[in-house]
């Protein structure tokens, strides 16, 4: 209402000013030229007169008289004056990144330009995404891609909540990407996949075998089909041992259906009760007997449970190392606190009295030795677990501790480099529990050519594994994807990494202004910090976008492609299913504390045996 009431008053004083002005223009001039001569004509009749004449107006605006330019200058004044007074300012709708300033911070995204001279160029190493929206994954199609042959490590973190597409943008198109690169190539790449739900194998089985994998399947869901594989077989090492034992207690006590002490005493005091009884079981049984069924029942034995027998018990099999040494750590303790380590030790190995359990753990049907060895044909493993619960991620943190360690040994035999490159794509990284020394490894990975991916759901579940050690395992990784963020702490973490750009800001401000309105405005422009993303920001990321953050290189946004293996046409394979696998064999049904029992028994028999011989 009142921008109209300024415009009604505007062209109102417009007309008043050019009635006015023409008149007083032509009394002006004839003033000059025919009044003074004229004394006849009265002031009144002269003015009358000249209102009256249409010439007045006529020479006002045809004639060059110096009254008329004088008139033509006041009513210019007047509408310029009138505009400039009235006109408010162009306010901006957003601010204006300035990071090329660089006076609080130079951060920005990559330029479609940039995202192809670094992500284009080959299509050696991990799947990243597309620059272009809403396609479709197929195997080699044009994309980003992380390359192996770089100023960076391979290691990668990725977050994304449950629904960001973690599973069909990421995990599968790069486990169909990985053999079809190595494809020409006289070494071929092996594979380590954690699978939830067993959802990843039934869709990449069949592709994997046609490009001349090896599969193999640890069950963990159904405890039923596919391969089995012992870890104490693998543990060569007093330094093994230990990793074994504290990896498995940690994620005992990280498992969400099992309530115990959080209490680092009793973990570490545990631990150590645990890699003493596997020594002694490394020591003293025979190949075939050195399982974690054997394990549990040492532990039940009346020589653990009964101080006086325990006192010599590994003395007398004559067990050394620091086998012998953890031992005498527990056997310092009061009766009291060592009954209590017994019970919680047994209580969290009551997973070996599973009979699915005891099948898995007690033979060996895959050779990890091969991995990243060189051999006839590459091998994948997929390691299937229950994504509803974490009861059995004590004994998968041993299994994959186990093929780590493994693969170190293996590369020492090839001049501490692996033969075959291997892809660890650790999925659902929550539900293997904490992984004994994984910082440490990660600092030496690249160059033994072992390439992790790390798939969280959030930055809080690598905190809760990884308590002491979570920022080291942030900064070890060069390739930091966020596909999706829900909580607070990734997203602050997420928004702090992309980094703080300079922005510039319009100021406006009020001062007295025409006749027209009260007041006028004036502008400032002002310099400010900014994150290049905030929090909220990064918590509302588009559902089809991905942020990729490297060491070195400004983030860029990439578009999501999902394998959308529901749909027929799009589908790379066919189905696998889990039960055209073989069963796992069953192992003796017979009381394994019976057997413990007699073997002990057998085995103190012939050592007195020997000993009267001797003598």
């Amino acid at each position: 209402m009142a921008i109209k009431n300024r415009i009604i008053v505007f062209f109102l004083m417009l007309i008043i000013m050019l009635i006015i002005l023409p008149v007083l223009s032509s009394i002006f001039t004839e003033l000059l030229e025919v009044y003074k001569f004229n004394l006849s004509l009265t002031p009144e009749n002269f003015i009358i007169n000249t209102f009256r004449n249409i010439h007045t107006y006529i020479n006002f605006f045809t004639k060059t008289y110096p009254a008329n330019i004088l008139g033509w200058s006041l009513i210019g004044f007047f509408i310029i004056f009138s505009i400039f007074g009235t006109a408010k300012l162009k306010i901006q709708s957003k601010y204006s990144q300035m990071e090329k300033y660089g006076s609080h911070g130079t951060a920005r995204f990559q330029t479609p330009k940039e995202i192809k001279n670094n992500y284009f160029k080959d299509k050696m190493g991990w799947f990243l995404g597309s620059n272009i929206p809403d396609l479709k994954y197929s195997v080699g199609m044009p994309g980003a891609y992380h390359p192996i042959e770089s100023s960076l490590n391979m290691q990668t973190l990725v977050f994304g909540s449950p629904g960001s597409f973690k599973t069909t943008s990421v995990v599968l198109p790069n486990i169909f990407h990985i053999p079809y690169i190595y494809r020409y190539q006289e070494e071929k790449a092996d594979l380590i996949i954690t699978d939830p739900k067993s959802e990843i194998y039934s869709t990449t089985a069949k592709y994997l075998t046609d490009c001349g994998y090896d599969v193999y399947v640890l069950d963990f869901i159904n405890l039923k089909y596919g391969d089995s594989l012992n870890p104490i077989e693998y543990i060569s090492s007093d330094k093994e041992l230990m990793e074994i034992s504290e990896g498995y207690i940690s994620s005992i006590s990280d498992s969400s259906n099992v309530t115990f002490s959080s209490d680092s005493f009793w973990e570490q005091s545990e631990g150590q009760l645990l890699g003493a009884l596997i020594g002694f079981v490394k020591q003293v049984f025979p190949a075939g007997q050195q399982t974690f069924r054997e394990v549990l029942g040492i532990l039940t034995s009346e020589d653990v449970r009964n101080q006086k027998k325990a006192l010599n018990f590994f003395n007398k099999y004559k067990i050394k190392g620091s086998s012998l040494q953890l031992w005498k750590n527990f056997l310092l303790s009061e009766d009291k606190v060592r009954s209590n380590i017994l019970i919680g030790l047994a209580t969290k190995l009551k997973l070996f009295s599973i009979s699915g359990i005891k099948n898995i753990t007690s033979s060996t049907t895959i050779d990890i030795k091969k991995i990243g060895a060189k051999k006839e044909k590459p091998l994948v493993l997929f390691i299937l677990m229950p994504d509803k619960d974490r009861t059995f991620s004590p004994i998968i943190n041993s299994v994959v501790t186990t093929i780590l360690n493994q693969l170190y040994k293996t590369a020492n035999n090839y001049g501490n480099r692996l033969f075959s490159p291997t892809f660890f794509i650790l999925e659902e990284m929550a539900n293997i529990g904490k992984i004994p020394d994984i910082e440490v490894m990660l600092g030496t990975m690249r160059s033994r050519r072992i390439y992790p991916m790390l798939v969280w759901q959030s930055l809080p579940q690598m905190q809760n594994r990884y308590k002491n050690c979570w920022e080291d395992l942030l900064s070890m990784c060069d390739t930091h994807i966020y596909l999706g963020i829900n909580d607070n702490l990734t997203a602050n973490y997420c928004s702090k990494f992309l980094g703080n750009t300079t922005i510039k800001i319009q100021g406006t401000s009020r001062i007295s202004g025409s006749f027209f309105e009260n007041n006028r405005q004036s502008e400032s422009l002002n310099y400010y910090m900014r994150n290049l993303m905030l929090p909220d920001e990064c918590k509302r990321l588009c559902q089809r976008r991905t942020i990729l953050n490297q060491r070195s290189f400004y983030p860029s946004l990439l578009y999501k492609v999902q394998y959308k293996f529901w749909e027929d046409k799009n589908r790379i394979c066919d189905f696998s299913n889990l039960k055209d696998l073989p069963e796992i064999k069953n192992v003796s049904e017979t009381p394994y504390i019976k057997n413990t029992r007699h073997f002990l028994r057998s085995k103190e028999k012939e050592q007195k045996e020997q000993l009267n011989f001797l003598r």
